[in-house]
């Protein structure tokens, strides 16, 4: 074999059995949401008593947000945390080890008060001193015990006395990271400004002293200072990763107010196995349907095409594995979804290898440039969504961050198998099974209409939707947001014969029921089980009273009903929209530097109207907002932005050849024409993976798949009659030629 060839399929084969050895068996490997396995549920008691009432919603939201950003830290997956009642929290995290339940819990409590105290400077002497048994430690000072961990001679002891006033609290740590050190672990910390100050200030007048480190009351190290110290110092005490992980975590998040963990409970999936069923079903049928219209389309180049998609989805998984990413049924649809995007930079690489044989090349010519030609506009494509998918996991926390995460690594293996493998096959065949001749089916010919002239109508009607979304939103008011977002009652009930999910789903739908959570409930130490119900406020007694009735063998008896916060605080409201503000700038940057200003307002335009035309369709049909219907705005948003880049990418292609003299109006209507082909193409494929999830997806993922169709098909109508004209409205000052019937006519200045 070739020896370039066989290095490709080296790299190919080895960074496919990484990904297989990681993944198998995938029941073992992968790790699943509390909505397809279940979890631990720990309720939180917090300590208000010091309090002012006024100030103790305050305190119970500050510590939510604590929580969150630690365990969101600790790498466990999309956690649910909700508050209950006045003063308690509940926490839900998916498939811990009994180990991790251990840590977890200790995490959960732990406050992190942390000081930085002075070691008497003659502690061996007046420890000394203490040999009776009245004796007291000397004044301002306190006897600790220090008891640290030995790898060999397992635990020391040592007794010192340390100053009761401190010289730092950690409050002043902004920063503090887990860092490996010859003896285990340590944890690193920054100081801010003032707290550097002081801390510079105490070592720098205590060289050769001791310094005590006191954790929540607990002495944990006692270092000697050996010279000044500023912003930054080290935590010893021969921590293991985990520890020091969770301990920099707390350090970073202190707890203002201590809590408590007064239930630990194991509860099932949110979701019946009918719901799980219909999901996979539907993600089948949609990848069987993308697989066949691929192969029937474009043929032999469609089969080299779905050899590709398959090493994606194995890479894809492999990736979920190795970084520890939840999957959860809505992110098993956005999986589904990414089968659906990953065929789009095949079908733009083959529509450009037919451009090429139109013009009369060779083939194996017409491959080379099909494949040079795309590999630009999939790069800038995908590199725009990757943008929005990095800030979100950066900036954001729990489901955002998970769906930043995801779609980072799905961006990434679509475009390594959509060029790296499908180009090595190519090669392949040409090489060992050459072939004269790229049969591939023609859906669209080659227009020449003025998609430009419509540019008004087109800007009306999407103004006069987005306007009537917004006044039906702010007509519902409140109504608008489901109970991720505003709580509800929480109806807890005790049974004596369990009745399945799936059969209490349909029950509560068919009585207009139909948003809410059901979980069945194992007090781990009592083994009691129980059920709980989440729904819209006013909601409790009546599902009390309809489940009751429906299913009088169950003999259920309502155990509480309390009132609930929703799960998407304000915190995690506004890192969501922190994080796309930072994405959209992100965005406006790197296509004003691949592209200019103008091409970066277009996309962006383009992309915000597609969100809002979603939304307001949304609106239309009376949905609520929830987690997932914000997660498929953001796949939507990400979407978006590939085939404005697209047609962005032509224009800019076209204008280099052809220049001002052809004119803007003709340049921006030529290049739509000519890449329109390849835009209902790869929205078709979208579409066809999307409806597949609509149609036999079931009413768990419902609204998810209607937002991704209706996103697919506006997201195709922006590209030609949103983006481009505001390109074209941008530049009133290019010259363009008049209009007619057939694109031709006298230069006018626009404007």
């Amino acid at each position: 074999m070739n020896r370039p060839l066989f290095n490709r399929y080296l790299t190919l084969l080895a960074v496919l059995a990484m990904a297989i050895y990681y993944v198998w068996p995938p029941s073992k490997q992968i790790t699943l949401g509390l909505d397809l396995q279940g979890g631990t549920a720990y309720t939180l008691k917090l300590d208000l008593s010091q309090i002012e009432s006024y100030q103790r919603e305050s305190a119970r939201s500050k510590a939510m947000e604590v929580l969150r950003k630690r365990l969101d830290a600790s790498g466990l997956g999309e956690i649910v945390i909700q508050p209950v009642g006045v003063d308690r929290i509940r926490v839900e995290i998916p498939g811990l080890s009994q180990e991790k339940k251990t840590s977890t819990r200790e995490q959960l409590q732990r406050v992190a008060y942390l000081e930085f105290r002075m070691v008497h400077p003659r502690n061996e002497e007046e420890i000394l001193k203490m040999t009776s048994p009245k004796a007291s430690p000397p004044a301002g000072y306190q006897l600790m015990l220090l008891e640290e961990k030995k790898r060999k001679s397992g635990v020391s002891e040592e007794k010192l006395l340390i100053k009761v006033k401190p010289e730092l609290v950690g409050k002043q740590i902004i920063r503090a990271v887990a860092m490996q050190n010859p003896g285990g672990y340590e944890v690193s910390f920054e100081l801010s400004s003032d707290g550097g100050e002081i801390f510079r200030k105490v070592t720098r007048e205590n060289i050769g002293h001791r310094l005590a480190i006191v954790l929540d009351g607990k002495l944990i190290s006692a270092p000697t200072i050996n010279g000044e110290i500023g912003a930054h110092g080290q935590i010893t005490g021969n921590f293991d990763y985990v520890e020091a992980s969770d301990l920099a975590s707390a350090l970073e998040n202190p707890l203002d107010t201590p809590v408590q963990v007064i239930e630990e409970r194991g509860v099932d999936p949110t979701l019946g196995a009918d719901s799980v069923k219909s999901g996979i079903t539907a993600g089948v049928i949609g990848l069987s349907l993308v697989v066949l219209f691929m192969a029937v389309y474009y043929l032999r180049a469609g089969l080299v095409a779905n050899v590709a998609l398959l090493v994606n989805i194995v890479l894809l998984f492999g990736a979920l594995v190795i970084f520890k990413f939840t999957l959860t049924l809505p992110g098993i649809a956005g999986i589904i979804l990414t089968v659906g995007i990953a065929v789009d930079a095949n079908v733009l690489i083959y529509e450009r290898i037919r451009e090429e044989l139109r013009k009369g090349k060779p083939l194996v010519a017409a491959i080379d440039a099909g494949f040079d030609r795309a590999f630009g506009t999939i790069i800038d494509a995908n590199v725009t969504t990757l943008i929005t998918a990095l800030v979100l996991a950066k900036l954001g926390t729990g489901p955002v961050q998970g769906f930043g995460y995801t779609l980072s690594v799905g961006i990434i293996t679509s475009v390594f198998s959509a060029v790296f493998v499908s180009r090595l096959m190519f090669d392949t065949m040409m090489r060992y099974a050459p072939f004269e001749k790229m049969t591939m089916l023609s859906m669209v010919k080659q227009t020449n209409f003025n998609f430009l002239g419509f540019k008004w109508p087109a800007i009306a009607i999407s103004g006069a939707l987005i306007i009537a979304g917004a006044l039906v939103a702010y007509h519902q008011g409140d109504e608008k947001y489901g109970i991720d977002f505003k709580g509800g009652d929480s109806l807890t009930l005790k049974f004596s014969q369990r009745v399945d999910v799936s059969s209490l789903r349909k029950v509560m739908d068919e009585a207009g029921m139909k948003e809410g959570t059901i979980q069945y409930e194992n007090d781990i130490q009592g083994g009691n089980e129980a059920l709980q119900i989440k729904v819209p406020f006013e909601q409790g007694e009546k599902v009390d009273a309809l489940l009751k009735k429906s299913f009088p063998q169950a003999g259920f008896k309502q155990i509480a009903l309390d009132k609930v916060g929703g799960t998407v605080g304000r915190e995690l409201q506004w890192t969501a929209i922190t994080g796309l503000f930072w994405a959209t700038v992100g965005i406006l940057i790197y296509i004003t530097i691949r592209f200019e200003f103008a091409y970066a307002v277009g996309a962006i335009i383009a992309l915000l109207h597609d969100v809002l035309i979603c939304l307001a369709f949304y609106f239309f049909t009376g949905g609520q907002l929830s987690l997932t219907v914000v997660g498929a705005l953001l796949t939507i948003a990400g979407y978006s932005l590939n085939d404005t880049i697209v047609v962005f990418d032509r224009i800019r292609e076209e204008f280099k050849l052809k220049g001002e003299k052809f004119g803007f109006i003709n340049l921006i209507n030529l290049s739509v024409n000519e890449t329109l082909s390849r835009t209902l193409l790869t929205s078709l494929t979208t579409f066809i993976a999307s409806l597949s999830l609509f149609v036999f997806g079931g009413g768990v993922i419902h609204d998810f798949a209607f937002i991704l169709v209706v996103g697919v098909i506006t997201g195709t109508y922006s590209s030609v009659f949103i983006a481009s004209p505001v390109l074209l409205l941008w530049h009133p000052s290019k010259l363009a030629p008049t209009q007619d019937k057939d694109g031709i006519g006298a230069q006018r200045q626009i404007g």
